[in-house]
């Protein structure tokens, strides 16, 4: 190993290579990234030249630097080409320095063995911070969304909530009233019944993210809940309310298909504003749906339904089941696939 040969050269290679890769930054792209991994590599290569294989932590240096770039929105890559890039420099100043010195092959080796551990490390080290941050990230807009749709639903605070989380507000939603069934797994019951139920619904939101888009939001929980569709106003055409994603039969079987059960959804659109009255009656009308045996599926309420019926049951001429039923998946069923009605 480096350092543990003197006849070989191998201890002033690695610090000759130590030295080389503290000299000034002479990459392209970002420097500041070059730079501090650069940095980040010399020191930790300085670490392991007694011992390459022996255990070493993650620079701070570049861990801190890595949760700062992911926040700034630097690419991962952009970081690792630049750990590569200095890696190929070395090995470039590795060959030259032992072509010029004349020094046997395991110099050559221990140097190149000393340079991949450090580039490992550092990396590793990058890439993990990179993903860290991105949780944090992800779990701060989650929980900004799910205070969105809470405020949205009880109709209070909405614009100082959207000043302040950086949300934005749309005009009008489609808003969805989604009742999960539990899963085989959930109602075999056991330890593994909560766990099951956590999974159905991890799946569920992945399911609703590429359809509905990333504005969309839900507060759901395993048995259901609700989600919150934006529609913008188009002004490229007549003014009506668009939406990059809507709910619709599709999207419920794509729902299905993910969750492993056969869900019922309720569905109406309004206005901002109308978004409370909206949500109460979605739910109204899918509690009436469920009591009274209606199928899986997925059902618009049109503008003369109400929520405030004498019935028990829902007036199946004011609140239509769409075309595309959804099919049972349990075997899975594939997108379009018709179900039973």
């Amino acid at each position: 190993m480096v350092g543990s040969r003197a006849d070989s050269g191998s201890t002033d290679l690695g610090t000759e290579l130590v030295a080389h890769l503290r000299r000034p930054d002479r990459f392209g792209g970002t420097a500041e990234v070059g730079t501090t991994v650069r940095r980040c590599l010399a020191d930790i290569a300085e670490v392991l030249a007694p011992e390459p294989a022996a255990p070493a932590a993650a620079p701070p240096a570049v861990v801190n630097a890595a949760v700062r770039w992911a926040r700034e929105g630097v690419a991962l890559e952009t970081v690792l080409t630049a750990c590569h890039e200095c890696a190929r420099d070395a090995l470039e100043f590795l060959a030259e320095r032992i072509a010029a010195a004349a020094l046997r092959a395991e110099a050559m080796a221990d140097g190149a063995r000393l340079l991949v551990r450090a580039v490992e490390v550092v990396s590793t080290a990058a890439a993990a911070a990179y993903l860290d941050e991105h949780r944090v990230v992800a779990r701060e807009h989650q929980t900004s969304a799910q205070t969105m749709v809470a405020a949205l639903l009880s109709g209070h605070g909405v614009a100082a909530l959207a000043k302040r989380s950086g949300l934005r507000v749309a005009p009008a939603y489609q808003v969805v009233a989604l009742a999960l069934p539990p899963h085989a797994e959930e109602r075999a019951g056991g330890p593994e019944a909560v766990s099951a139920a956590r999974r159905k619904l991890r799946r569920v939101q992945a399911a609703l993210g590429t359809p509905l888009g990333s504005r969309s939001l839900s507060l759901l929980r395993a048995d259901g809940g609700t989600v919150l569709i934006p529609l913008e106003t188009d002004r490229s055409g007549p003014g009506g309310p668009t939406a990059a994603g809507l709910m619709s039969a599709e999207v419920l079987q794509l729902v299905a298909e993910a969750a492993e059960v056969r869900p019922m959804a309720t569905v109406a659109a309004g206005t901002t504003a109308e978004v409370p009255e909206l949500a109460g009656r979605t739910h109204d009308v899918l509690d009436r749906l469920r009591t009274s045996g209606h199928p899986p599926g997925l059902y618009r309420i049109t503008d003369d339904a109400t929520a405030e019926q004498d019935d028990a049951v829902a007036d199946a001429l004011r609140v239509h089941r769409l075309p595309r039923p959804v099919a049972a998946p349990g075997p899975r069923a594939r997108p379009g696939t018709p179900g039973a009605a």
